[in-house]
């Protein structure tokens, strides 16, 4: 792993070629729309940019991007590039569903843009062979290591299970060190700024404006910190600490980049607080009122001594805990997540099989993890080398998170020892002054990224402005007051003064 001063030698000599470098690859870079072939409203184009910033003579890579045009062209203020985070997200897929969320008269004065990160690759829209971007591969080779299962679990919670997720993440390791493709040294998110920097001068924009959701956040405060003068307005919803993200303050550089970014804590909190809500609601409104959280500890006890039984089969204590993380994700799943609750509750103290009609309708929710995750996170961020990062990470974490604390900090148990890093990556400094100020924006009840790494990025960033938003799940656009301020900011530079509220209640 980078230590922190090659780390700052490392920035510091990228800053200082990194102008020539761009303004070289500049004249490479175009820009040709045409009609996508798998859409009729959105435009769509293959990109060529370097492979290596550092290199923009050398070899080179292609970015699927989509296009929804301005429909007032002749009031066009400009090209609002958007991010959807991940890390590993498609933002050209995501095009279409950030211009609907951010309104028409956001859409009627902006191209609405998705450049997909590099290293990631899509199945539609395609205009190229490929689909754009190489998406980085770990493939077997000859004489590499043996192969190894992935756990079905997503943490361990037994001696057996401990084992067989080191020896995956030993596994992992070992083959993305012999047999990736060259895009695993290239993937940080500076050198996807760099390119999105490219993009903005092709497209003829004399400024840069970007809506970034979750790890979209670190986008934008990475293009901010680069290019702290080139901002026409920048919108970050559901932040990510930087400096957290990238080396951890003080004595958090000991845990893992997925322990010290304190999502964990987010997802106790909203759990914690969203009970308290259903226990003064009461049982008209919300199923497990009465002792709630009472009800969530005695479940989630029973399920560490095993399996629950359940009409969809066996539930463990780790997918339970999956499953819940999940549904605090959106607001609507809430009902969901406490009748699930109360039905396992009822059936462990009946001491008989539960029904848990809830427990499909979760199952059906739940996404995967992105599996780009670790060529990004891994490869730009400072983690601990020894084998029991994870498991002090998890045991550090779940001192303040309950049970969330090992779901997390397991998640990141691969980045120690990550055989690839990227020279270009930036791990600071992030305290700049914008030509325009951020807007940064936060639920206050966020499972994924609390409001500590929205106000972490507020006070790096002495002009910005904080929207907190007094709401549960991830990502606060869509919400009616949401979306105002973001007009008014957008098309008129208007910055909030007063904080947003959800539009319906918890707990209908």
């Amino acid at each position: 792993m980078l230590k922190r001063s090659v780390a700052v030698l490392a920035t510091a000599t990228l800053a200082a070629m990194a102008l020539p470098g761009i303004a070289a690859a500049e004249r490479g870079v175009q820009v040709r729309w045409a009609q996508c072939p798998d859409d009729t409203v959105l435009q769509c184009a293959a990109i060529v940019v370097p492979l290596d910033h550092a290199r923009p003579k050398g070899p080179t890579i292609t970015l699927r991007a989509t296009k929804l045009p301005a429909s007032d062209q002749s009031r066009k203020i400009g090209t609002l590039f958007i991010n959807n985070g991940g890390p590993g997200g498609s933002a050209a897929d995501f095009t279409l569903t950030a211009a609907a969320l951010l309104g028409t008269k956001v859409t009627a004065r902006y191209d609405v843009v998705g450049v997909d990160p590099r290293g990631i690759a899509g199945s539609r829209n395609c205009v190229t062979a490929g689909c754009g971007s190489e998406p980085i591969t770990c493939a077997p080779t000859p004489g590499g290591p043996t192969e190894v299962a992935k756990p079905v679990e997503p943490f361990p919670a037994s001696p057996e299970e401990l084992r067989g997720h080191l020896a995956y993440a030993d596994y992992l390791r070992a083959l993305c060190a012999t047999g990736a493709n060259p895009i695993i040294g290239h993937m940080s998110t500076a050198d996807t700024v760099r390119d999105l920097e490219l993009v903005r001068r092709a497209v003829g924009d004399s400024a840069f404006s970007f809506y970034g959701l979750s790890y979209g956040s670190i986008v934008g405060a990475t293009y901010a910190a680069l290019y702290p003068n080139r901002i026409r307005n920048m919108i970050v919803d559901s932040v990510v600490d930087p400096v957290q993200w990238s080396t951890g303050k003080g004595a958090d550089s000991r845990y893992l980049v997925t322990a010290r970014i304190n999502s964990a804590d987010g997802a106790w909190e909203a759990l914690t607080s969203a009970l308290a809500e259903c226990d003064r609601v009461g049982p008209s409104r919300c199923a497990a009122s009465g002792s709630a959280l009472h009800k969530w500890t005695t479940v989630v006890e029973r399920a560490k001594q095993g399996p629950l039984t359940t009409a969809e089969g066996p539930l463990t204590y780790q997918t339970l805990v999956s499953l819940a993380h999940s549904a605090l994700t959106a607001a609507d799943f809430y009902p969901l997540l406490t009748n699930l609750i109360e039905e396992l509750y009822q059936g462990i103290t009946a001491r008989k099989a539960v029904a848990a009609p809830s427990l499909a309708a979760l199952r059906s929710k739940a996404a995967p993890v992105s599996p780009f995750f670790e060529g990004v996170a891994c490869g730009e961020t400072d983690n601990p080398t020894d084998r029991d990062a994870a498991t002090r990470s998890a045991a550090w974490t779940n001192r303040t998170a309950p049970d969330f604390g090992p779901l997390w900090s397991w998640l990141g148990a691969i980045c120690g020892n990550w055989p690839a890093h990227s020279p270009g990556a930036f791990q600071g400094p992030w305290r700049v002054r914008t030509s325009a100020p951020l807007l940064i924006v936060s639920n206050t009840h966020d499972p994924s990224t609390p409001i500590s790494g929205a106000r972490a990025l507020h006070r790096l960033m002495p002009n910005s402005a904080l929207l907190p938003v007094s709401n549960y799940g991830h990502g606060a656009i869509g919400i009616s007051c949401v979306g105002k301020t973001y007009e008014r900011y957008l098309l008129n530079g208007v910055l909030p003064t007063t904080g947003c509220k959800a539009d319906k209640p918890l707990f209908p």
